[in-house]
């Protein structure tokens, strides 16, 4: 039985535990199917074909080490998250184990399951299967050269590169999350290699002076999408990084000024960031660029927060209107109390600094719920959504408009 969704297999011996677990499946988007013996077992995985394989290792009435032994032996390409019915635990899985029987052994949560423990635990394993099943129907092919100076000044030329937007969502509004901003990041469509990740090219421009343009090209489309906006009656404040290398240009701050009057955009709806990196390598010349963003009316925002380049001393004289949080302040927070601790230290810190606080590289409901409940203003991350182009983004504002969520510019 093949179908285009995702296939669970739940194993369990006890029923009202496999109907626990089916019913968290389907919500999650999975077609599910259940085993409670070793001969159910075995016939789900030649006619059901899982894609994943939640078994619980501790049924008293079967030995969930031998089913597992039945999948080595049949080569089953399934994932594995191993459970405990008994105590509805998701179980740590033993790598050496893995490695013995050849399976794919997914890490899960260790803690008790609950609707968002287990939702986590799959959606992860879905994108492991789903990357997985387009690497075997693309097969990887050899690597390009790197790219050149000149492809990217070529490319810089003839519009090229475009900014993908990854939404800000507000996490003060309840738990639907409405989105209240995004982030532009730039993108290159090449037209041999498609899309080309930042890393290949940024740094090509920082070292060859090509940064500069290409800035220019990510804030002329920005602005020119925000108008877009405008003209359909939402506006939407979004983000733009500067590189270190600008803030070094007094004139900069009248030039971007200049290209939203052209385009007939409110400076409030364009935010400049900039890293803990960038502000430290020349604090007063920085402080003088940013104050004149600032008396523009643009917003500033302290990109990567917690990569441990700057002080609290230094960041309190900065003309700043958002803190932003690395996402290696943001990753163990769900499994670590250290981690947790640092982030509810902060968060007030930085309200007290009358600054909006935004958390990115979010990845779970945990985390989202977490931050939530600790005075975060707003995040953005994969658990809300990727980056995507500029059409997919209009699209996810104007079903947030027809479904009666209000985006507004909430930045000053």
């Amino acid at each position: 039985m093949m179908t285009n969704k995702d296939r669970i297999l739940i194993v369990d011996d006890e029923a009202d535990i496999r109907d626990l677990f089916r019913d968290v499946a389907e919500e999650c988007g999975y077609e599910a199917a259940e085993a409670g013996n070793r001969d159910q077992f075995c016939a789900a995985l030649t006619d059901f074909q899982p894609t994943l394989v939640l078994l619980d290792l501790t049924m008293p009435d079967g030995d969930g080490v031998e089913l597992l032994r039945e999948m080595a032996d049949r080569t089953s390409q399934a994932g594995v998250i191993l459970a405990s019915g008994r105590d509805k635990r998701v179980l740590s899985t033993s790598e050496r184990l893995g490695r013995s029987l050849g399976l794919t052994m997914h890490p899960p949560l260790q803690k008790p399951i609950d609707v968002v423990a287990l939702e986590n635990a799959l959606t992860t394993c879905r994108s492991v299967v789903a990357e997985q099943q387009v690497r075997d129907a693309h097969p990887a092919r050899p690597p390009l050269e790197p790219v050149t100076v000149v492809e990217l000044a070529d490319a810089i030329e003839n519009g090229q590169l475009e900014p993908f937007f990854q939404p800000k969502v507000d996490l003060l509004s309840g738990m639907d999350f409405p989105i209240i901003g995004a982030e532009a990041l730039v993108r290159w469509n090449h037209p041999q290699r498609g899309l080309v990740p930042p890393d290949a090219f940024i740094p090509l421009a920082e070292e060859n002076g090509l940064i500069g343009a290409l800035t220019q090209c990510v804030l002329t489309r920005t602005i020119a999408h925000l108008r877009q906006w405008l003209d359909a009656g939402i506006a939407v404040p979004v983000s733009v990084n500067l590189s270190p290398n600008q803030l070094t240009d007094l004139s900069l701050p009248d030039h971007i000024a200049d290209l939203l009057a052209d385009a007939g955009v409110s400076p409030s709806l364009l935010i400049i960031e900039i890293t803990e990196q960038a502000a430290m390598a020349d604090i007063g010349l920085a402080t003088d660029i940013l104050t004149r963003l600032r008396l523009k009316g643009i917003a500033v925002s302290l990109d990567d927060f917690g990569a441990g380049y700057s002080s609290l001393v230094e960041i309190y004289r900065l003309p700043l209107s958002e803190m932003k949080f690395d996402r290696s302040l943001i990753v163990d927070i769900d499994r670590d109390e250290d981690a947790r601790t640092v982030v509810k230290a902060l968060v007030p810190l930085a309200r007290a600094l009358d600054l909006t606080v935004c958390a990115e590289g979010i990845e779970t409901a945990k985390s989202a719920a977490f931050l939530q409940a600790i005075g975060c203003h707003r995040a953005q991350g994969y658990h809300f959504s990727k980056p995507v182009p500029a059409d997919a983004f209009t699209a996810l504002l104007m079903d947030q408009q027809l479904g009666g969520k209000t985006v507004s510019a909430a930045m000053s």
